[in-house]
């Protein structure tokens, strides 16, 4: 058993925080939203906060996940117990939500169709949230599949996913189906999956190195994020997420959480009993909020009158209602349905 990076209990504590932020409309709204006014924008900070910030959880999950997969022995059996507990975790939380949306509206838009809506209602865990499953299944048989590959084969890889990636949006443009950078699609995370094989397998010679690397990182990071919102944007991506740039068919954000991870590998780095709780309950975080967020948002909005107080008091009361709810289902649940 690998020693606890205490590092990455601040980055689970504080990315699941974010994907409830991000959810609630913390972060503001700007004409990137507006199907009408988009071509008029101008980047904003509500934009950094959306894009650039709030935007990197779900990549962080992906390639931390993936990562502490392969930080211990990969084996069948390893692989089997994990894809199990993905397994189990879709299809606990993904049918719950959509009987409590549909008792709640009266709606079930689950129903396919086409082969291909049904694909797409598939990736989308049921239209609901916890599509993240799907990807997290997806990149976790990836990762596995290309465990035993040399670094002479991830390298090209995950520099051919890189270019992949940033190329997409582009073919999205050209093509006019925007499903192929849509926020959901499992292809938006493959090159988390040569990264965490990669900074595993170089984890020393990273660290020794980590500032220079995070220097580059950090760079890259920047230097995509203007290429994009100059090259990657169009009305063609409203339908996949409801803004007009990808969510996450973005080389950004792949610099993005690549510097995150590495800095959160700082051995030095040491959470304390706060952190260490919200990390423990990240996932709990994850699957609770989404039931939270339409209650705790009317009741509050009932009571305060002045929309933004409003907001961040939901963002708040659905944060600390779910660590409650996580507190007392655990004596209730399986533990692996929300630790």
């Amino acid at each position: 058993m690998n020693k606890r990076i205490e590092g990455i209990d601040y980055l689970r504590a504080i990315m699941s925080v974010f994907v409830v932020i991000w959810h609630m409309g913390g972060g503001g709204r700007s004409l990137i939203f507006s199907m009408k006014d988009f071509r008029q924008h101008t980047f904003t900070f509500s934009d950094f906060v959306n894009f650039h910030l709030l935007l990197l959880a779900v990549p962080a999950f992906i390639l931390v996940s993936n990562y502490l997969y392969v930080s211990r022995e990969i084996t069948y059996k390893a692989f089997q117990k994990r894809m199990k507990r993905l397994l189990l975790l879709l299809s606990f939380w993904a049918p719950i939500l959509i009987v409590v949306r549909y008792l709640y509206t009266g709606q079930l838009d689950i129903i396919p169709d086409s082969i291909s809506s049904f694909i797409v209602i598939l990736l989308r865990a049921g239209n609901t949230k916890y599509y993240f499953f799907v990807s997290l299944i997806l990149t976790l048989l990836f990762t596995h599949s290309i465990s035993k590959l040399k670094p002479a084969i991830l390298i090209p890889g995950f520099i051919l996913s890189i270019i992949f990636i940033a190329f997409l949006p582009l073919l999205t443009k050209i093509y006019g189906y925007y499903q192929l950078s849509a926020y959901w699609n499992p292809l938006n995370f493959i090159p988390y999956c040569f990264a965490a094989l990669l900074i595993k397998g170089n984890e020393d010679n990273i660290l020794s190195k980590k500032y220079y690397i995070l220097v580059t990182s950090f760079s890259l990071f920047f230097i995509f994020s203007i290429i994009e919102w100059n090259a990657s944007t169009g009305a063609i991506f409203f339908p996949g997420q409801g803004f007009a740039i990808p969510a996450y068919t973005r080389t950004s954000l792949i610099f993005g959480t690549l510097t995150l991870l590495i800095f959160a590998l700082d051995p030095k780095i040491k959470s304390g009993k706060i952190v260490s709780f919200m990390s423990k309950y990240s996932l709990a975080l994850y699957c609770l909020h989404p039931f939270l967020m339409e209650p705790v948002s009317y009741i509050i909005n009932l009571l305060i009158n002045d929309t933004v107080i409003a907001r961040c008091l939901s963002i708040f009361f659905v944060i600390i209602f779910s660590y409650l709810l996580a507190a007392i289902f655990k004596k209730h649940f399986r533990e692996e349905l929300l630790t």
